[in-house]
């Protein structure tokens, strides 16, 4: 699983494309760690498709010890 900063390497926006659609989500009430719903955004937007499987920084270490079925 690759990290944002690796990312970065491809799309030096993808950090602040992930924060604002973070907030949006949140603010809509829509669920901001939803991986797939993010990844689609960024392909919408044109921008490198971030690959399949959950960047691994994509959620914090304490939301992945909450969620440990996720994570497994």
């Amino acid at each position: 699983m690759p990290t944002f900063d690796e990312l970065a390497a491809t799309n030096p926006d993808i950090r602040a494309e992930y924060d604002e659609w973070r907030d949006q989500r949140a603010a809509s009430g829509e669920d901001p760690t939803d991986y797939q719903a993010f990844r689609a955004h960024v392909i919408e937007l044109g921008a490198p498709d971030p690959g399949e499987s959950e960047i691994s920084d994509f959620v914090g270490d304490d939301f992945k010890a909450a969620h440990p079925e996720r994570y497994d």
